[in-house]
């Protein structure tokens, strides 16, 4: 139950369509070994409190003597004794507060994993719906040059264009029914991958569905700020606060445990008249006792604080490392932004001037028979037009899911 309030609150921006990416993100959530490994390990960790709060284990000793000890009140048995220790005041909670600081950390690294998910099923689906739309470009092109075959072969029968035109027309159809076929031999590694990160059998359909979206204005923070949600940064945020938890520990560990016991040792009276042990009652006896430890080896402790102190720094400068790291991936990251931002502009402006040009050509193939191979040549341009944009509108989206994978936002 605990994991599906994860999992909704993580997809809350998602709207469901069918076989869409939110779907699967959704299912790669539930599903995927690592995350729920994660999650295992913060219910895992979450006993720890229960353990830190936990008293010592009482003590219990007993002692029998093979011939009974003569004691005035009369002949001691043995003894059986119990003991309870007690930290000192204060360590107790201290250790609790180490454990659910260690267990905040790993509930981090729990959301760390759904986050490396995400990025890596958005990686994985992205390249499917892009090789889906060149094969759809592809047979676009196809059925375009069968067309201008079919032209090409009327014209030659009528006495209007050389054979050479069908022939080259026939040449690019065969290339391109390769293309496809190379094409969708490539379908099968992708979507092998694509399952196993949704953690499935290889062979279940993916199908891409719901379009790609167009490039979208201010859906990201600007400036070295950007990164400061990045689930990483946070797993090191929290293990500084459980290095300080740590070192209020060592701390306590320099004050002496309590102890407080009762022993009992049964008597029996003596069958002897000899007066010089009175008074003989054979009464038990009940003592009870103290005890105190004595932490007098003070350098362990000292070392111990210090050792805590020294790893706050660490992960600190790890913090601060990690820090110039993730601004340099977001700066190039942005940078590949604006740049297919440019390129699919650029794309869209080619297009439309190749397609005029085309048409002009193609009216004045079917007046006068001339420049059919430079159709052929403009009509192949065009689509390699389309594949490219398709292929920069890809890139675009891996851009932003990058973006979004470094500042830690969970919806695209």
């Amino acid at each position: 139950m605990r994991f599906s309030i994860i999992v909704i609150s993580i997809l809350s921006g998602f709207s469901l369509s069918s076989q869409s990416l939110e779907d699967y993100l959704i299912i790669a959530q539930e599903n995927n070994p690592a995350v729920r490994a994660r999650l295992l390990e913060f219910e895992a960790a979450q006993k720890k409190i229960v353990q830190a709060r936990a008293l010592p284990d009482p003590s219990v000793s007993a002692a029998v003597f093979l011939s009974p000890m003569m004691l005035p009140m009369g002949n001691q048995l043995g003894s059986i004794s119990a003991t309870q220790m007690f930290p000192w005041f204060g360590t107790l909670d201290a250790m609790a507060n180490e454990a659910a600081s260690m267990a905040e950390v790993k509930y981090q690294l729990m959301l760390v994993e759904q986050n490396e998910l995400a990025y890596k099923v958005k990686n994985a689906w992205y390249p499917l719906y892009e090789l889906a739309e060149h094969i759809l470009i592809q047979r676009d092109l196809l059925r375009v040059l069968e067309t201008d075959k079919a032209l090409a072969t009327f014209r030659f029968q009528h006495g209007q264009a050389p054979l050479a035109d069908a022939i080259r027309a026939d040449i690019m159809i065969d290339q391109v029914k390769t293309e496809i076929e190379l094409l969708e031999q490539k379908r099968k590694p992708l979507v092998i991958t694509f399952n196993r990160l949704l953690n499935r059998d290889d062979t279940m359909e993916v199908t891409p569905s719901g379009g790609i979206p167009e490039p979208a204005k201010d859906v990201y923070v600007y400036g070295n700020n950007a990164i400061d949600n990045n689930p990483m940064l946070a797993v090191l945020d929290k293990q500084i606060r459980v290095t300080i938890a740590e070192e209020e520990v060592a701390g306590y560990m320099r004050k002496p445990m309590l102890g407080a016991g009762l022993q009992y040792m049964p008597l029996t009276k003596r069958n002897t008249d000899d007066i010089s042990l009175p008074p003989n009652t054979g009464m038990d006896m009940v003592m009870p006792m103290v005890s105190m430890t004595l932490p007098i080896w003070r350098k362990k402790y000292d070392a111990a604080v210090e050792e805590r102190q020294l790893m706050q720094r660490m992960y600190t400068e790890m913090k601060r490392d990690m820090q110039n790291d993730l601004v340099s991936m977001y700066e190039m990251s942005y940078y590949d932004l604006e740049k297919m931002t440019q390129m699919i502009n650029l794309l869209e402006t080619q297009m439309l001037k190749s397609q005029q040009v085309i048409d002009l050509l193609l009216a004045s193939y079917g007046n006068a028979g001339t420049d059919f191979e430079e159709i052929l040549r403009l009509q192949q341009e065009l689509y390699r037009y389309r594949t490219e944009k398709v292929t920069a509108q890809v890139n675009y989206q891996l851009a932003l899911v990058k973006l979004y994978y470094l500042t830690g936002k969970t919806t695209h």
